[in-house]
């Protein structure tokens, strides 16, 4: 995939994932943006030669769950 292609997926999949942080939690989106602008999932959804592009939100929310709870 292409960085435009790749770059355009990240900007429709993350707010999905942070309204979803933000029902999961009970966070305002200012914590949850933060939280998760600050999370290795974060880290790791920006190298774009992995297919975490390719999970849902609902996965990806599992995976930052996953992370805080730690």
């Amino acid at each position: 995939m292409n960085k435009e292609s790749y770059r355009v997926i990240r900007i429709l999949l993350v707010p999905k994932v942070v309204s979803l942080i933000c029902k999961e939690f009970g966070w305002d989106e200012v914590k949850a943006c933060t939280a998760f602008y600050n999370s290795k999932l974060n880290e790791q959804l920006e190298q774009d030669d992995n297919d975490l592009w390719t999970y849902s939100e609902y996965k990806l929310l599992d995976m930052f769950r996953k992370e805080v709870i730690r």
